[in-house]
């Protein structure tokens, strides 16, 4: 599981994001679906073949028709959108549990940037900053 202290810079909550989209690229679903803290009472994926799906089922086809492939980021074509990565930081003290912000993050599919937008909800845990995947869509 993703796990960086409370006070870490914003380049690691976008490291630590880009770090999930490459197990997506590997195809190691199970691996990504570990890196992310269950929300109790509302996981939004609960199997590595439900998160596959979720990507699947929001992503575009590829030009032979198959099923879409997430890229590395390093490697997509392309631009980003202009307001993606959007991250917002809550700041609390750190005693006091709560959320720590919000990341949405673009994912590249089929080698380039697409629509595809994964939502983590940054949560306290056990005076630390886990993901919680909060949406997969394209909005």
């Amino acid at each position: 599981m993703i796990r960086l202290p409370l006070d870490c810079p914003d380049d690691a909550i976008l490291a630590a994001a880009d770090s999930w989209t490459d197990r997506l690229a590997a195809e190691d679903y199970a691996g990504a679906l570990a890196m992310l803290c269950d929300e109790v009472g509302k996981p939004r994926v609960t199997s590595a073949d439900e998160l596959r799906a979720c990507v699947i089922g929001c992503g575009c086809e590829t030009a032979d028709g198959g099923a879409p492939r997430v890229t590395p980021t390093a490697t997509a074509a392309g631009e980003r959108w202009l307001y993606l990565p959007s991250l917002t930081r809550t700041h609390l003290p750190p005693d006091r549990p709560g959320p720590r912000g919000r990341l949405d993050w673009q994912l590249p599919l089929n080698g380039a940037w697409s629509d595809l937008v994964a939502s983590f909800d940054l949560e306290e845990r056990g005076g630390e900053i886990v993901f919680v995947l909060a949406a997969l869509r394209v909005p």
